[in-house]
């Protein structure tokens, strides 16, 4: 078993992920059999979900996400059980599953899924004590922050992505010394998350238009772009030139022009393609793109909620809403959709927004559309941490809140389907409408109104899902 391991272990080393991956399917085998003579050996289970873990992590290397997300949904089940027999320790492994999951997901185009998954490992680790500067898991805060940060940029709103973001570049300073003299591969592990949340936070920064936080994030990219390019893996390289241009360009635009040239000249000696993408992209960013977006700049929830107010009445916008909003810039610690406000008034706040997406929905203004999946998936994840964190109202007046979840997801899943790339939102959607409709069939036998909302849900359900 060791042996497996330590192969498949030194083949990721080596970048040879789908040579890895079958060695770590046999060690996967082999540790189900060893649970099998003993299902009471908690150290075997411990091994099983350690092998699953890393199973996860390999097939994501190995190009398989799909498969990844098996290894690692039974990674939780392993983990579940083994807290749930007292084993000691078991919460931060089980955040650290849903953080990977979220990647995957995310790289599955199930972004939906993937906000709400990583919404879960931070608020454990949150829960846990771990933004004290002393707490063991300060570090692993760090890390979980940048991969929700990550998965927020592409599917969240981009100021909680840039919030979690920020604060994962302040942890990550504060551990400086540590993570320097640390094993080494740690510190290049704890250096690619750092080089990943101070890029999303120049970006954002840099989009938003707030110039000088821009500039100082972006110089803490270029250094640790810097040190990770050491590995002269190509992946490496490429994010440096990407860092060097955009800090450049950054640069430039602050009056600082030969700071600016020398980095982009730089970027673009070492990789000119690359160079030039990052250019593209930065205009993009800028507003000053000639030939289109780069990349679509992500509209943030506090404009949806605007945009809302100005299109259908400023009074259906009420304060509890626009307290929802905040500025990045002013130390705010809004890092996940939870967050936003507290777990017991959740279900309220998330029918309010609710009510808004339906609106919108039915707004003739093109644009309305986008504002109502933005303001519709914040909903989504308020109403989806109440459900998790088994508020009261959520539990007992279901009947309510349940279906307002539900007819918001059967007005919101059609928009979507037919919206640009947005299928793969809209089945990952349905998947979530089925289980809300499941818990609403007991009361659809006893109100018709209920029962007709379940019968709608159940023929969308049955024609996005296989």
């Amino acid at each position: 078993m060791g042996e497996l391991f330590s192969q498949g272990q030194a083949l990721m080393v080596d970048g040879l992920s789908a040579d890895a991956a079958p060695l770590q399917q046999e060690a996967r085998r082999l540790m189900y059999v060893l649970v099998e003579r003993d299902p009471d050996d908690r150290e075997a289970k411990r091994m099983l979900g350690s092998v699953l873990y890393g199973l996860g992590s390999t097939l994501v290397s190995a190009r398989q996400p799909d498969k990844s997300l098996e290894a690692l949904t039974e990674c939780t089940a392993v983990y579940e059980e083994l807290r749930e027999l007292g084993e000691p320790d078991m919460q931060p492994l089980i955040a650290d599953v849903h953080a990977r999951k979220a990647l995957v997901l995310a790289d599955l185009g199930r972004g939906v899924s993937a906000v709400i998954e990583a919404d879960q490992a931070v608020m454990t680790y949150l829960d846990l004590g771990a933004g004290t500067g002393d707490s063991p898991l300060f570090l692993d805060l760090a890390r979980v922050l940048s991969m929700n940060a990550s998965v927020l940029y592409d599917y969240g709103d981009r100021d909680l992505a840039v919030c979690s973001a920020d604060w994962a570049v302040r942890f990550y300073l504060a551990k400086r010394d540590a993570i320097n003299h640390g094993p080494l591969a740690e510190s290049f592990m704890h250096g690619r998350y750092l080089r990943g949340s101070a890029a999303i936070a120049a970006r954002v920064h840099t989009q938003q238009g707030r110039p000088e936080i821009a500039l100082a994030v972006g110089a803490t990219e270029v250094h640790s772009a810097r040190a990770m390019a050491r590995t002269n893996a190509p992946v490496d390289l490429r994010h440096m030139v990407t860092a060097l241009v955009h800090h450049g360009l950054n640069l430039r635009e602050a009056g600082r022009s030969d700071e600016g040239a020398e980095l982009i000249r730089e970027g673009r000696e070492l990789d000119p393609s690359t160079a030039a993408e990052a250019t593209r992209a930065w205009q993009s960013l800028t507003g000053q793109s000639t030939t289109g977006p780069a990349r679509s700049p992500g509209m943030s929830f506090a404009a949806a909620l605007a945009a809302a107010a100005r299109k259908l009445g400023d009074d259906r916008v009420p304060s509890v809403l626009r307290d929802l909003a905040f500025d990045p810039a002013d130390g705010a610690t809004t890092m996940v959709p939870s967050l936003r406000c507290e777990e017991q008034t959740a279900p309220a706040v998330a029918t309010l927004l609710a009510g808004l997406c339906v609106d919108l929905l039915d707004d003739p203004d093109p644009y309305s559309a986008r504002e109502a999946g933005i303001l519709g998936r914040e909903a989504h994840y308020l109403f989806a941490a109440a459900s998790r964190a088994q508020v009261p109202s959520m539990r007992f007046q279901f009947h309510d809140f349940g279906a307002t979840w539900a007819r918001m997801l059967l007005a919101l899943i059609p928009a979507f389907e037919t919206g640009p790339g947005g299928a793969v939102i809209a089945t990952d959607l349905a998947g979530w409408l089925a289980g809300i409709t499941l818990r609403l069939q007991p009361i659809a036998l006893v109100d018709q109104v209920t029962g007709r909302l379940v019968e709608e849900c159940s023929a969308l359900v049955e024609r996005l899902l296989p």
